[in-house]
């Protein structure tokens, strides 16, 4: 139960839902792939994909959902594809480090000669003489092996490391003294690559050092500055276990890639699948670089969030006499009825069971000396992101406020119920009617239960009559009556084309189409 808030509320903070587009099938794949390093835009949704399956027939799927991609079915198409294979024949990997030693040794089954820089001496002089700090399975044998097969040379002339056309950026990014990303050795290496390549060269920077949110927009300014105008960037973040990390390329992780240059993008995607060959499926995502970049911190981040909170739930387990282990096992099956991959953001959760059962828990834990639990968190979290929503109505109304109607589309908590316990809506309600707003609802089974507790708003039978002459429209519920309403049609009744959806019920072409002002929870 109390997983289940803490997923709610983590993506509610995140705000990072994307509409997926969907792939265009190609039946030449020599096509798709041939041109990549020309930087040709061979698909136009730069976040569509293709996919074959198991049996190497091609599916048509959303490139960010994309399952049970079979590498061996592509890389047997590509066989005879020349012109890629040689371009992949060399690559550089800058920072000798945990994440750029494993990729090394991982691409050195698949790539004929891998560069690995470091401006560290003797760390190069280590790696030489075979002896490496690190200790992770495997990783020696398969780093060494290469090594003494001459497949991966190390060094520390820069000179050296700039023969490639392909340079993953592996460098460390810790954090400063008031805990900020530290970017300095990212910015110094991506500085060192383009001033030490001609104008005209082609290459693409892969980075796959964990970055904030902006930074990838960041280098492209340095490189729009630069003039090298056909060095093209990939965000490509990593996701390794320490003790496990070949083992989760190879079996576990997704490959999440961005890039503002296709081409770009689908050779470091065709990289991933001929070193994943042998792997039955591959998990791949493709967005955008904010995304790509959110994704790691919120990868992290929801680890961190569910070991605390298993971690607070241990030590309350030794004042109760709780088994931490059965606790477990229950929060584990929880995952049946709220999957992580099913989360969606909304305006806050609501309902009897999650705020009552909340409140219940974190007295007990207050009783036992945790007055700062992950559970006291959510509680204020949710109630920080109600108020936001309230804020953001605020902001698009002129005053005098006195003078605009909001259109309030669903009352109850979540679709398929009439309980407005602890709905989102009662909140919204009551700060619209302090400041004056004339408020029209509609709920296809709620509008009674809520006509008991607020009786001057005026309740409409359906949702056209709600949004006539509003200046505001606020999307609270996802009832089907409300999914599938025509945005031409409301825009032409609406005093003013603003819409506020909390639960990214619209497409935001269809949006735009219309001309809409906008605010949604986190899509594109």
């Amino acid at each position: 139960m109390y997983k289940k808030i803490s997923f709610l509320l983590f993506f509610n903070i995140l705000l990072v839902g994307a509409e997926l587009d969907y792939g265009q099938v190609f039946t030449d794949d020599t096509e798709f792939f041939g041109r990549v390093l020309a930087n040709k835009i061979l698909l136009d949704d730069p976040h569509s994909t293709v996919v074959f399956g198991r049996d190497g027939a091609q599916y048509n799927v959303p490139s960010c959902q994309v399952k049970d991609v079979c590498p061996k079915a592509i890389i047997e198409n590509l066989k005879d594809n020349s012109d890629l294979i040689n371009a992949l024949n060399q690559i550089t990997i800058i920072g000798c480090g945990y994440v750029g030693l494993t990729m090394a040794a991982l691409f050195s089954e698949v790539v004929p000669k891998i560069i690995c820089f470091d401006i560290n001496q003797e760390k190069i002089n280590s790696l030489k003489h075979q002896k490496i700090s690190i200790f992770e399975p495997g990783l020696s044998e398969l780093l060494f092996e290469a090594n003494t097969s001459h497949h991966l040379i190390f060094t520390d002339n820069l000179l050296d490391a700039m023969q490639s056309n392909i340079f993953f950026i592996c460098v460390p990014t810790p954090s400063d003294k008031n805990g900020h990303c530290d970017c300095t050795y990212l910015f110094k290496a991506f500085d060192n690559i383009l001033d030490n390549c001609d104008i005209d060269e082609e290459k693409i920077i892969c980075v796959k050092s964990t970055v904030s949110p902006g930074t990838m927009e960041k280098l492209c300014g340095r490189l729009k500055k630069s003039n090298h105008n056909n060095i093209h960037l990939v965000y490509n973040p990593e996701f390794m276990r320490e003790g496990s990390a070949l083992y989760d390329v190879r079996h576990r992780n997704p490959v999440v890639l961005a890039s503002k240059s296709q081409g770009s993008l689908q050779t470091v995607e065709f990289m991933y699948l001929k070193m994943l060959s042998s792997t039955p499926y591959v998990n791949f995502i493709k967005t955008n670089f904010a995304s790509a970049e959110m994704i790691k911190y919120a990868w992290n981040s929801f680890s961190a969030i569910r070991l605390a909170y298993v971690n607070e739930l241990a030590f309350l387990c030794r004042k109760l006499g709780g088994n931490i282990y059965h606790i477990i096992r229950g929060l584990a099956l929880s995952e049946e009825l709220l999957p992580t991959k099913d989360l969606t953001p909304g305006p806050g959760y609501g309902g009897s069971c999650l705020p009552k059962d909340t409140r219940g828990f974190s007295k007990i834990l207050e009783h036992e000396g945790f007055n700062e639990s992950m559970v006291h968190q959510a509680i204020r979290s949710n109630a920080r992101h109600v108020s936001h929503l309230i804020n953001d109505i605020f902001s698009q109304l002129d005053d005098p406020m006195e003078n605009k109607t909001v259109a309030l589309l669903g009352l109850s908590f979540k679709a398929n119920t009439n309980d407005i316990r602890n709905s989102p809506a009662l909140l919204i309600i009551d700060a619209l009617q302090k400041k004056g707003i004339t408020i029209k609802a509609f709920d296809p089974k709620a509008a009674d239960e809520m006509r008991n507790f607020f009786p001057q708003v005026t309740y409409c039978s359906c949702p056209y009559e709600a949004v006539t002459d509003a200046d505001c429209i606020v999307v609270l519920t996802e009832w089907d009556e409300i999914k599938h309403l025509d945005l031409g049609r409301m825009a032409n009744i609406c005093r003013q084309k603003i819409l506020i959806d909390t639960r990214n019920l619209f497409d935001v072409q269809d949006l735009k189409k219309w001309e809409y002002t906008y605010i949604n929870m986190g899509k594109l």
